[in-house]
């Protein structure tokens, strides 16, 4: 049995393909499956908690448009391309969720990952000279998976079209890497685990699913690629093959403002330097003062600089929904020791950290709360209590 969990990001909003860093964790929510082998190259896969089967060949994966059979098919394409010293052996998947659809908890990627899990459990592709010769350790798979997504080479592993997204590994690294009772800080490009902290027990956090879809196709797609799009300008033009937050560190905020103010991008200026500077708040900043207090186990004195990671997506990236900015709100009013939009944006979860013995009031509360302004929702929406938890690979 395998369980693959969702994830909340708890700071670190679109840092990771700048090559900043991020606050996050695994959560007790995600994928439960089985995995059982096959003597032909089919990978079949059954969604328990609707009934529908889906199922592609790994020696000619196919994508078929518009349809969520893309993201596994995406993965077998790269295994089978990626990992060729012996033939493949395709699997039987059946899973049930209880992670909410395209809201920010990161479904796309766990499932994406199971079916990667699925595959290596089929094939051992750890024991393959490919794998071992380009990824040494759960670290670099994570990057790897991260790759599979964007559709980038990693190493000696040639990249094909990816899933559309043109984002990094953050995701990744949370579901992997994620330890049960604790919140991570990973760095990225290269992906580095730098510290971890506890996450006491006498705190819990409530996840708000707005029921604003915010799944990465059509125009959410673009929006969302739209940012990743200002910072690759931005490299491109004055980086050298560095990163963003490289960038910064080596020649100095005012620098880069000034070139950006300069120089000829397809963005206007003026959205460019509101992407570098939530980039840089976010990174340079709100993190290290965020990691500061949570390393001393001060996580109740975490709530303004949060409030603020809030106000830069709000005020710089524009990527929050009138439900997601409530949601914040409200959390803090009901007296939320710190409340976010986290993922993507444009839709999807809001966090709060509230004391455990709490939590389940505090959801039912702000549930009431948000659906007496958002009525529409009342379907599609979902609260619930959850810690941090880790992957179990069985």
């Amino acid at each position: 049995m395998m369980f693959i969990p969702g994830r909340i990001e708890v700071l670190g909003k679109h840092t990771d393909y700048c090559g900043g860093r991020s606050i996050v964790c695994a959560i007790d929510r995600g994928f439960h499956a089985d995995v059982e082998p096959r003597a032909d190259t089919i990978v079949e896969v059954e969604n328990r908690d609707t009934g529908e089967t889906i199922s592609f060949d790994l020696s000619e994966p196919i994508s078929r448009p518009g349809q969520w059979i893309n993201y596994a098919v995406e993965v077998g394409r790269r295994a089978s391309d990626n990992f060729t010293e012996r033939p493949f052996h395709g699997c039987r998947i059946g899973f049930t969720s209880d992670l909410p659809k395209a809201a920010g908890l990161s479904s796309s990627s766990a499932f994406m990952i199971l079916i990667f899990a699925a595959i290596d459990l089929a094939n051992d592709l750890r024991s393959r000279s490919e794998y071992m010769a380009n990824i040494n350790d759960d670290l670099d798979l994570a990057e790897y998976l991260g790759c599979i997504e964007n559709g980038q080479s990693f190493r000696g592993l040639n990249g094909s079209s990816g899933v559309g997204t043109f984002g990094g590994s953050q995701d990744h690294a949370a579901i992997l890497l994620g330890k049960q009772n604790t919140l991570s800080r990973f760095g990225f490009s290269p992906l580095r685990q730098e510290v971890d902290y506890s996450f006491p027990a006498e705190f819990s956090f409530v996840i708000a699913s707005s029921g604003v879809i915010a799944e990465k196709t059509g125009a959410a797609l673009e929006k969302y690629n739209r940012l990743s799009r200002m910072v690759s300008e931005i490299t491109l033009a004055i980086g050298n093959k560095r990163s963003l937050a490289q960038i910064i560190d080596e020649i100095g905020i005012d620098e880069v403002r000034e070139m950006i103010d300069t120089g000829s991008f397809s963005f206007q200026p003026a959205e460019l330097l509101d992407r570098v500077e939530q980039f840089r708040v976010e990174n340079f900043e709100i993190i290290p003062w965020v990691g500061n207090l949570l390393a001393a186990g001060r996580v109740g004195e975490i709530g303004s600089l949060v409030d603020l990671s809030q106000q830069n997506a709000e005020r710089l990236l524009n990527n929050q929904t009138s439900e997601t900015i409530d949601l914040q709100r409200s959390a803090r009013e009901l007296g939320a020791i710190a409340a976010s939009a986290f993922g993507a944006g444009f839709g999807g979860s809001v966090y709060a950290i509230v004391p455990t013995s709490d939590a389940e009031y505090f959801a039912s509360e702000w549930r009431s709360i948000y659906l007496n302004k958002f009525p529409q929702h009342r379907e599609a929406s979902e609260f619930f209590v959850t810690r941090p938890s880790q992957i179990v690979l069985t």
